[in-house]
């Protein structure tokens, strides 16, 4: 298996550190708001992986993060009236609603920056110690850029460069402009902690040093590509020298979702929360929209896109109802499909397990599965082939090959006929067209072609079309769906 790795900045082959087990850790949510796209693209890429990584044998423990205390979430319950850690505590559990819905399977541990207090403070004291770190008169710990040489390594950020990007906030005691908090004396009113320095709380960096110091040293790392630099840079400087000989080996980074071809953030304005996206569209949907991008790149996200995404899953639901169908009705005659045909299906599952093993390819890999699907189609349209014994393995393939996608990708593993009707059902509210009205003509269209009217079963048909209804005719009935 190949995966980038930012610190290098090339594919490398996985080899974990400890045979046949491997811990991957990522950050999560800073808990003060609702999750958008952006946060939704690197859960359901972390998904994937954590599912690949089982897939393929390794024992994988994962963990993933949650700053529960942090200016952010004091700013909004300040502007609220609550409670800081009811902010929190309200958007953890949104973030687990949200990410149940997408599929994203839980982590096996879900640390949270509050239980790890001592722990932080054993890592200022130890940095203090060793001259990595200084406490100043008003009760801040800050690290010493400057004394780890190492700095840089991961963003690929020369001091020179980053000095030019820095600068004091009044009222900072620091010793020089690119030095980072680990502790922050407390302000009136702001939750805090007792410390060797006085009242305060941990900074955002070192939460994720303390909080993934059990597993050390990771396998993996990883979070969007907006944490390279400066959460994860300063993660690797502070947890190295405190005594740490690495931090991870490899880090892995999800690209941005983009409005517009601008970053998709809450601070721009243009971040669109999961729960205001699904009540548009189904979340098999949005994990779709997410997977068909390779992960590293950005994506841009439109209304278009996501129907595309919809299309698409519609086309392979629909070939996995009807494959289903033709099974149950089914006589079959003792004869192969042609070779050429055999010889394309068989290659897929490998083609398919091979994109999954190059970098985590899911677009090449829903690729594959695309390929099967018109396979499948053309199988269905052919009633030699469709009623062939190679035919009938073919479509029974087809069908279990659909629970390894869902295992490991996490799509195409609802109820064929549940599906297509659920997404019916939500382009129809999307639409604002009128469930009951379409249902009235559907049943009336259905009892004149029972009685062989034929005349007003085309009237119904036309007048289901001015509402972008379409209907087809099949030995199961009437099909409809909306153009």
């Amino acid at each position: 298996m190949l995966l980038y790795n930012t610190l290098g900045r090339k594919k490398e082959e996985f080899i974990p550190v400890r045979p046949g087990r491997a811990t991957m850790y990522v950050c999560g949510i800073t808990a003060y708001d609702f999750c958008h796209i952006g946060h939704a693209r690197s859960a359901v890429f972390f998904d994937v992986l954590a599912r690949r990584l089982r897939h393929s044998g390794h024992n994988l423990t994962f963990v993933r993060n949650f700053t529960d205390v942090d200016d952010k979430i004091i700013a909004r319950a300040n502007s609220e009236g609550r409670d800081w850690l009811e902010v929190a505590n309200t958007h953890i559990a949104a973030f687990h609603e949200d990410m149940d819905r997408l599929k994203v399977l839980r982590a096996d541990f879900e640390p949270r920056a509050t239980e790890y207090i001592p722990q932080i403070q054993e890592i200022c004291v130890t940095l203090i110690a060793a001259g990595k770190a200084y406490a100043t008169p008003s009760g801040d710990v800050y690290f010493r850029v400057r004394a780890w040489p190492r700095y840089g390594r991961l963003s690929g950020r020369g001091l020179d460069e980053l000095l030019a990007g820095a600068r004091v906030v009044s009222g900072e005691e620091k010793e020089d402009p690119l030095d980072f908090a680990l502790w922050k004396a407390a302000k009136n009113g702001e939750p805090f902690w007792e410390s060797p320095w006085g009242k305060g709380r941990p900074g955002w960096h070192i939460e994720c040093s303390a909080m993934s110091a059990p597993w050390l040293p990771l396998d993996i790392h990883g979070g969007g590509q907006d944490l390279i630099f400066p959460h994860h840079e300063n993660e690797i400087a502070q947890s190295e020298a405190a005594g740490n000989a690495a931090l991870a080996n490899y880090w892995i980074h999800n690209g941005f979702v983009q409005t517009n071809a601008e970053k998709m953030s809450k601070s721009l304005g243009n971040a669109t929360t999961i729960r205001a996206m699904l009540k548009n569209y189904l979340p098999e949907t949005l994990r779709f929209f997410i997977l068909s991008k390779h992960y590293r790149s950005p994506v841009d996200f439109t209304q278009q896109s996501m129907d595309e995404a919809e299309k698409a899953l519609r086309r392979v639901y629909s070939a996995l109802l009807e494959a289903s169908g033709a099974l149950a009705r089914g006589k079959w005659k003792n004869s192969a499909l042609p070779e050429n045909m055999r010889r394309e299906w068989e290659s897929l599952p490998e083609a398919f397990e091979v994109a999954l093993d190059d970098d985590v390819n899911t677009a090449q890999a829903l690729g594959q599965i695309f390929s099967q699907t018109r396979l499948v189609n053309r199988l269905l349209e052919d009633k030699n082939l469709r009623g062939s014994e190679g035919g009938r393995k073919m479509l029974a393939e087809f069908l279990e090959r659909a629970f390894d996608w869902e295992r490991q990708l996490g799509l195409f593993g609802a109820t064929p006929a549940a599906f297509l009707e659920e997404l019916r059902d939500i382009r129809v509210r999307r639409k604002n067209l009128d469930r009951g009205r379409i249902a009235d003509l559907l049943k009336r269209r259905e009892i004149a072609r029972a009685g062989e009217n034929f005349a007003e079963s085309d009237e119904l048909r036309d007048r289901l079309a001015e509402s972008g209804v379409t209907v087809r005719d099949t030995r199961e009935g009437q099909i409809w769906d909306l153009e």
